[in-house]
């Protein structure tokens, strides 16, 4: 069986829809007589990057003089550097904290909060800084030369980030909707300690203390909203395709949990879960939860019920893009990333140099990409569905990251699937940069 699992890779949580339009700050120059140099007002920012992401990000690298988006965490210590430029004169980095405009739909404005000087490592400038928000902020950036964006090459960028939060944490499983025993069986709780235990053996590199069982009609102020008796279809039965307003559970414990939203179903044809790339967020937040379907769509009337082993693999995929994996293998539905503009104008916002996750222990599929093949459910030819084509299992199963958890594409007698030791590094990494 194979399934399209989908991951959400727009700007970030604080940025739904963004493809930042923004004002620049009305100062050019500080107290000190210091030139700020603001974000490029002429086009919109949509390129990020966030924390120990070790893919390559030519596209972030290429804008970064005139403004890119980082994924920034309150006590967390950064570095972002790139290989110097021996034509051009060391530049400053300023930072700039963003914020919404009111009554001004996907426009923010801009304020300077750090202007940095480089340390010379190697033959690499770096800056490093201390994030001092009170949450996890967008800030934007700007390279800069007397006052002037920087006119050099910037090349092999990399930001690196360490927190000193816990490696532990929890999970909530909030069951959204009437429910059925899987295909193998399983009610809700025997599901629950099944994937308690999955998560447990998969994520070996970090502690998981405990997972609880919440029902959305049981929530103690919008339980009405969500009646036991019906199925709940992510991105039709509300807008909210995350049903973010269940997350942050009020409850001792819950508050910082990884939440895991189980509905019926997905509306999207065989998706059977999705989460946000680098979500960011432990507990309440917009779209910081990970969902999952006990149904896979097929058609608009025709539903496919999934054992456990595959809803519980779903959720431990979708996990680690929450905790900021990328696929061992890209596809093309990954790079072919596009926002829309509110005037109507297509932006793309995926980076075609991201082939692969840039980890040296995470081997990578070439046919993966060349076939254009995504996770998508079974078809009775016991092929899989690409863009207008079939494709044999045989080809899956020569892949060399065939029994990776973040391999695109499942395949359901690979139990043993794992993630790799710097895989868990960068879990372990985010989990601790995420207040909780």
């Amino acid at each position: 069986m194979k399934n399209f699992c989908k991951n959400l890779w727009i700007l970030g949580i604080l940025c739904t829809l963004w493809a930042c339009f923004f004002t620049s700050c009305s100062e050019s120059v500080d107290a000190d007589g210091h030139p700020i140099l603001p974000p490029d007002s002429s086009r919109p920012i949509v390129h990020k990057l966030y924390p120990n992401d070790l893919a390559k990000n030519d596209s972030a690298a290429v804008n970064l003089a005139r403004g890119i988006a980082l994924v920034v965490h309150p006590g967390a210590s950064y570095s972002l550097s790139f290989d110097i430029d021996t034509t051009q004169p060391a530049p400053e980095l300023q930072l700039f904290r963003t914020y919404d405009l009111k009554n001004s739909k996907n426009q923010v404005g801009t304020v300077r909060v750090r202007t940095l000087s480089p340390t010379i490592v190697g033959n690499r400038y770096v800056y490093s800084f201390v994030c001092e928000e009170n949450k996890m902020s967008i800030w934007f950036t700007t390279l800069g030369v007397d006052g002037e964006y920087y006119k050099g090459n910037v090349e092999n960028i990399s930001f690196q980030g360490l927190g000193s939060y816990s490696d532990h944490f929890s999970i909530n499983l909030i069951v959204v909707g009437s429910m059925v025993n899987t295909l193998d069986g399983k009610n809700i709780d025997e599901l629950s300690s099944f994937m308690l235990k999955l998560f447990r053996e998969k994520y070996y590199g970090v502690t998981i203390d405990t997972l609880y069982v919440r029902y959305a009609q049981n929530h103690p102020t919008l339980g009405a909203y969500y009646p036991a008796d019906q199925p709940w279809v992510a991105g039709v039965s509300s807008e909210d395709l995350f049903v973010s307003e269940l997350t942050g559970w009020p409850e001792e414990g819950l508050s910082n949990a990884l939440n895991i939203v189980l509905v019926h179903s997905i509306g999207e044809n065989d998706v059977m879960g999705f989460s946000r790339l680098f979500s960011g967020v432990l507990g309440a937040g917009n779209e910081s939860s990970v969902v999952i379907g006990e149904y896979v769509k097929k058609s608009s009337n025709e539903f496919e019920l999934l054992s456990s082993d595959i809803i519980a693999m779903t959720a431990v995929h979708e996990t680690g893009h929450f905790f900021g994996l990328r696929h061992t293998s890209t596809t093309r539905r990954d790079l072919n990333q596009t926002m829309t503009l509110s005037d109507g104008t297509p932006v793309v916002v995926g980076d075609f140099s991201n082939i692969e996750d840039g980890l040296t222990d995470t081997p990578f599929c070439e046919y993966i990409l060349k076939s254009g093949l995504y996770k998508q459910g079974e078809n009775p030819e016991g092929h899989a569905r690409e863009r207008g084509t079939y494709l044999a299992k045989s080809s899956i199963y020569s892949c060399p990251d065939l029994d990776n958890i973040m391999f695109p594409v499942t395949v359901d007698e690979l139990d043993d699937a794992s993630f790799t030791k710097q895989q868990m590094e960068i879990i372990r990494s985010s989990l601790m940069i995420f207040p909780h």
